[in-house]
């Protein structure tokens, strides 16, 4: 992957960024992001990285220099790093600004006010995993989120390699938009230098992953040998499609737990998770999903649903089970599943 930094600017002597960069460059490494109990975490608890760094000038040509390298090289992740001079965290920049406002001059003199470029984005978002980058430093006070980039050559970087990786296309391994994160450093005073450089490693094991989510999902059968299918709302992310409901696990929740708040939440059900059926797990490019699968039971008298995350569902028989347009990760399980007979669950 690639990292960078920026050179001294305004009354600077020295720049973090540019410290931190050159640390790294050449590195090979296995980094280790240690244990977790969180649901959503990175796929892999260890990532081997190889960092290419560069230093770039703080003016209108460093600005362009990664941006011009992606249209004929594609790494596996872009990292800049730069000086934030009145922060005292590590700030993770989710956007890039299409907005130049120097309070100071760069160091080619130029005090500009205006746009990065004459496109039509007034901001870009990074493409980098930001919430598993945040879910991973969750609890680690040193390390914030941002939504300001400042106006300086640290955005107008930002916004030109964000704009360019979308305009090529740029992919990563995965088959995803090529991460790209923008990491503001504060001042050695605030946080010591060697503890910036282990931070910023873990920053880039994260970012070049993908994240692992834990899933539950409910089989609520009735007396009579009819399976509950729902169909997800059109707001909903694979509308259309139908599944057992559930959703994800969230911290501090077990299965069941999350599996019964998910019930009541999506359909105003209270429901009895039995045990579990199956496990597997599905490899999306953005990111993988393990499920687990519970047999549930009414508790009581079901009353009307009131559906949050559906449009509809339906009471299905053994020999309708592939009637209707499943989620592509669970139909192999259907077909188990009417193989087997939902009688026999």
């Amino acid at each position: 992957m690639w990292l960078t930094g920026f050179k001294p600017f305004g009354e600077n002597i020295d720049n973090i960024s540019q410290i931190v960069t050159e640390s790294l460059d050449g590195l090979n490494e296995r980094i280790s992001l240690g244990n977790t109990k969180s649901p959503f975490s990175a796929e892999k608890r260890e990532s081997t990285i190889s960092i290419k760094s560069e230093i770039l000038d703080v003016n209108q040509l460093g600005s362009r220099i990664i941006s011009s390298r992606l249209k004929q090289n594609n790494p596996q992740a872009v990292v800049h790093l730069g000086l934030a001079q009145n922060r005292e965290k590590i700030s993770i920049e989710t956007v890039a600004l299409n907005e130049l406002d120097f309070t100071i001059p760069d160091n080619n003199g130029r005090k500009y006010s205006g746009l990065v470029d004459e496109s039509r984005h007034q901001l870009l978002h990074s493409s980098a995993p930001i919430n598993l980058i945040l879910s991973e430093f969750e609890g680690d006070e040193r390390v914030v989120k941002s939504s300001d980039p400042g106006r300086f050559v640290c955005n107008e970087t930002y916004f030109r390699s964000l704009l360019s990786m979308s305009k090529e296309g740029c992919k990563d391994r995965l088959g995803r938009p090529l991460p790209v994160l923008f990491v503001h450093l504060p001042q050695p005073e605030y946080i010591p230098l060697e503890e910036q450089i282990e931070l910023v490693k873990k920053i880039i094991a994260i970012t070049v992953q993908r994240p692992k989510v834990e899933v539950v999902g409910g089989l609520l059968c009735r007396p009579d040998g009819t399976l509950l299918a729902a169909q997800r709302a059109k707001d909903e992310y694979m509308a259309g499609y139908w599944e057992f409901p559930g959703g994800k696990i969230e911290l501090g929740e077990s299965e069941t737990e999350a599996l019964t708040r998910e019930w009541m939440e999506e359909f105003g059900w209270e429901i009895n998770p039995i045990r579990c059926c199956e496990k597997y797990s599905h490899a999306w490019p953005e990111m993988v999903v393990n499920l687990s699968f519970w047999v549930c039971e009414p508790v009581g008298e079901l009353p009307e649903a009131i559906m949050t995350s559906h449009d509809q569902y339906r009471w299905l028989k053994n020999d309708e089970l592939m009637a209707v347009d499943w989620l592509p990760p669970d139909i192999e399980f259907v077909k188990r599943i009417q193989e087997k007979g939902i009688g026999n669950l």
